[in-house]
């Protein structure tokens, strides 16, 4: 296989080389499930395959069932569809925590059962989530708070988080209920007015403080959440068309502005401490799904392609033996502080983006 990594202009994959990497992270799946034994996968750092594994989940859970829905979509096999829905009542646990990140939770993880393969208990999945964010709208600020639970802090219930902006928009706008579709338009309104600035960057997340917005960072320095809100804002285009394309536009204009290399630093501020390969995957996502709304116009496929050839080439992907298939690429805080790991999160959307590029999955699907 190095062989094959090594044949093709540094600027994109053959169609091969991404097959082999779509095998790989399937493949994949298999060993993480017997590393973990049963429990969800949180992280392991770098190329190790050394997990930490929870009961529940956290956040990173439903993106673990979302990985085997994709197996599934890919394969066909019923043995992979059950695996992925027998998910579902495990997660169901999360319905009530009190934390945006249910979004992540629901949408990645149900999200493709219910609209792939017509699955009735992922869509009640999707519909109870729905409600119980709508839930917890906070009218008097126009959003839905990031919550107090699975690391939103004490000042949770007072911010808002550009990294839940696109499943929870998903989410809401895709509810039987017409009063929880308005909220969708109110949770995005607001979230982009506390998170963003004209020229396309957005910080990753803000408070409400004494009638005032208080951002915690300046916009566009961290890598993610400048992506997070690249796929949110594509999304809500897919979802309402303008002015959201125009903005969406305009946040993958500034990623390209802001990041001439693939694989960009995690925060442009502190490019010392490292890059962060996993928000390359998010913008070059975006970037497929851009193309796709504007008829195939402008440079956003060749980016995405450009993107995913370095960080399939690059070092943070295992290619060759115990390492395939590993894509050690993700920025997260661990007990040992802010190190590169390998993810559920980080591998859905790295499996998503290859699928896109090989036609097998609507980039503006789940």
């Amino acid at each position: 296989m190095n062989e094959l990594f090594h044949q093709q202009p540094a600027e994109t994959l053959s169609p091969a080389e991404r097959r082999w990497a779509i095998d790989s992270l399937l493949q994949r799946l298999e060993r993480v499930e017997r590393s973990c034994q049963g429990g969800f996968p949180l992280y392991s750092p770098g190329l190790t395959d050394r997990w930490v594994v929870s009961s529940g989940g956290s956040w990173l859970g439903g993106f673990w069932a979302g990985l085997w829905w994709l197996r599934a979509r890919v394969t066909g096999v019923a043995t992979d569809r059950a695996k992925a829905a027998a998910f579902g009542p495990r997660l169901a646990a999360k319905l009530e925590s009190q934390s945006l990140n249910r979004s992540m939770i629901f949408w990645y993880g149900a999200a493709p059962g219910a609209l792939w393969f017509g699955d009735e208990q992922a869509q009640r999945l999707l519909e109870q989530a729905a409600a119980a964010l709508a839930r917890a709208f906070d009218r008097e600020v126009g959003w839905i708070p990031l919550g107090t639970e699975m690391g939103g802090g004490a000042d949770g219930d007072r911010r808002i988080a550009i990294d839940t902006l696109a499943p929870t928009l998903r989410l809401l706008a895709q509810s039987p209920r017409c009063d929880i579709r308005e909220l969708a338009g109110q949770h995005l309104q607001a979230t982009l007015a506390a998170c963003g600035t004209w020229q396309g960057a957005y910080c990753g997340s803000s408070h409400h403080e004494q009638g005032r917005i208080v951002r915690h960072e300046p916009a566009g320095q961290w890598s993610r959440g400048q992506a997070w809100a690249m796929l949110g804002l594509v999304q809500a285009a897919g979802l309402y068309g303008e002015p959201y394309l125009d903005l969406a536009r305009r946040a993958c204009d500034y990623w390209l502005r802001s990041r001439p290399d693939p694989l960009p630093a995690n925060r442009l501020e502190r490019p010392e401490e490292g890059e962060d390969p996993s928000a390359a995957v998010i913008a070059a996502l975006a970037m497929l799904g851009l193309s796709s709304l504007l008829g195939g116009d402008g440079p956003w496929r060749e980016q995405a392609e450009c993107l995913t050839a370095a960080l399939l080439r690059s070092r943070h992907f295992g290619s060759t033996g115990v390492t395939s298939g590993i894509f050690g690429g993700m920025c997260y805080r661990t007990r040992m502080g802010e190190e590169l790991v390998e993810s559920a999160c980080s591998s859905f959307f790295l499996l998503k983006l290859l699928l896109v590029l090989d036609g097998r999955v609507d980039p503006l699907a789940c």
